[in-house]
């Protein structure tokens, strides 16, 4: 489709003159009039209540300096003919347009396709206005569990946009994060304090939406259910598998290009599961550790900015003005009288302030025992590491373990033997184990109603499968 066509020939020529910070304020204000969390669907957008939104933006002083030169007198003519005029231009360059009531036939205006678009952007950039940000993650696990539930398609399409949008949020919030390092940068550099921006960070952003994210909404804390209703969807049958897939394909063709040769069931479970580890892996540790950086950037200026005062009524900053005034001898003299009086000074981090102490190198050096190198020494380490390594398995070994177990058809965790520690850890380990990256390969998990009990621990049963070979994924491509 090509955009710059009439009537958007010109679409952004409003927001190119010396008023375009009122034009979009006034776009912003007209979305949330008409589309936003507090519109009035039942009032229709005529030409009078846009000229009223105008006139509105022309109250804020900044806004209309831009429109009237400062100290003249307006009167309410001017301000309607200026209102007038830019109600034109949004019109004719496309960004209204004429839109006749299907009830009453009254001639009214609307947002255009584009203007409705971009004025959303508009909005959307402003972090002063109040927000409720979905709660991508477990709308997802429900998502997943109404499909298992109903096996209504639409239930899986909705679990992957949920599953996408979480990636997106997270890379939102750091990106946010970015931003407030480089705006606190630039506060630093003019000498002072971004107090605004982290008070508006604790009190709204934190509270209220961060701290759910990272506790409530934790991709973490719903991954594991997820990845196992994941496998209850994996788990369906030829029959229902083809079905869901027809289903699928009627209600989002453009899985059939996505999938490729692949089923389209699998390849949304397979695109929900790898999403939610990279949210789970990548970005949410991305996430706290732009927050620290911005925490840690912005205590390191306030302590900096506490213990040294630059405003000129300090005394460093009266001994700075001093120095600047006085000739060249003087500041010499000055610098020279500074520099004995601290040759012979001792710098030194106060411990009690900071909590560290001051270390006796020698009393420590003379309270170290004589390193002895002996049968019993040796003796001592190796059964340290022999006890550290004992139950340090691997989900290769883990694998190795219970494949012998698979030979003779699915088994459930309970059927397993216990006799040893190490068997117990293998059974703890096991459905891990077979739902790794090198597991899946080779064997399937599918969650059971019963529990399996020993007299080391109490769980949910798994049933354990060997994967068959001609179902087995490719080891390079991932494809069945």
């Amino acid at each position: 489709m090509m955009f710059f066509t009439p009537p958007r020939e010109h679409f952004f020529r409003p927001l190119t003159h010396d008023n375009r910070e009122l034009c979009a304020t006034v776009l912003r204000a007209l979305h949330e009039r008409v589309h936003g969390v507090n519109a009035d669907y039942a009032e229709v957008l005529t030409r009078e209540l846009v000229l009223e939104v105008i006139q509105h933006a022309l109250a804020d002083p900044a806004l209309r300096a831009l429109a009237f030169a400062t100290g003249q007198a307006v009167r309410a003519e001017e301000e309607r003919t200026y209102a007038s005029e830019l109600l034109r231009k949004l019109k004719e360059h496309g960004w209204l347009e004429d839109y006749r009531d299907p009830i009453d036939l009254r001639p009214t205006l609307k947002l255009s396709r584009a203007g409705k678009a971009f004025s959303e952007t508009f909005a959307n950039l402003d972090d002063s206005r109040a927000k409720t940000r979905q709660r991508n993650m477990r709308s997802a696990r429900k998502a997943l569990l109404a499909f298992i539930a109903t096996r209504d398609a639409d239930e899986l399409l909705d679990a992957h946009e949920f599953a996408s949008r979480v990636v997106q949020d997270l890379q939102d919030d750091i990106e946010y994060f970015r931003h407030l390092i480089q705006s606190l940068t630039r506060e630093a550099l003019a000498q002072k304090i971004a107090w605004n921006e982290f008070n508006d960070f604790i009190e709204k952003r934190f509270a209220r939406e961060y701290a759910v994210r990272l506790v409530a909404d934790s991709a973490e804390r719903h991954r594991g259910q997820i990845n196992e209703v994941l496998e209850e969807v994996r788990a369906l049958d030829g029959e229902q598998r083809a079905l869901m897939d027809a289903h699928l394909l009627q209600r989002a063709p453009w899985l059939e290009q996505a999938a490729q040769s692949r089923s389209p069931l699998l390849w949304l479970t397979d695109r929900i599961e790898s999403m939610v580890e990279a949210a789970c892996g990548l970005k949410l540790p991305m996430l706290r550790s732009e927050m620290n950086n911005y925490v840690r950037r912005f205590t390191s200026l306030l302590r900096q900015a506490l213990s040294l005062d630059y405003s000129a009524e300090s005394s460093l900053g009266r001994t700075m003005t001093w120095l600047k005034k006085k000739p060249e001898s003087a500041r010499e003299s000055l610098l020279d009288t500074l520099a004995r009086r601290l040759a012979t000074s001792e710098i030194r981090l106060p411990g009690g302030i900071l909590r560290w102490t001051v270390r006796n190198h020698e009393a420590e050096a003379q309270a170290q025992a004589p390193l002895v190198v002996d049968e019993a020494s040796r003796l001592d380490a190796l059964l340290r590491r022999a006890e550290a390594e004992a139950f340090a398995f691997s989900d290769r070994q883990v694998l190795q373990g219970l494949l012998p177990h698979l030979k003779d058809g699915p088994i459930s965790l309970a059927a397993l033997p216990v006799n040893t520690a190490e068997d117990a850890v293998r059974v703890l380990h096991a459905v891990g184990a077979a739902r790794s990256s090198e597991g899946r390969r080779l064997m399937q998990a599918r969650k059971t109603a019963g529990q399996v009990r020993t007299p080391y621990f109490q769980a949910d049963d798994y049933e354990l499968r060997a994967t068959p070979a001609d179902t087995a994924p490719d080891r390079t491509t991932g494809v069945p």
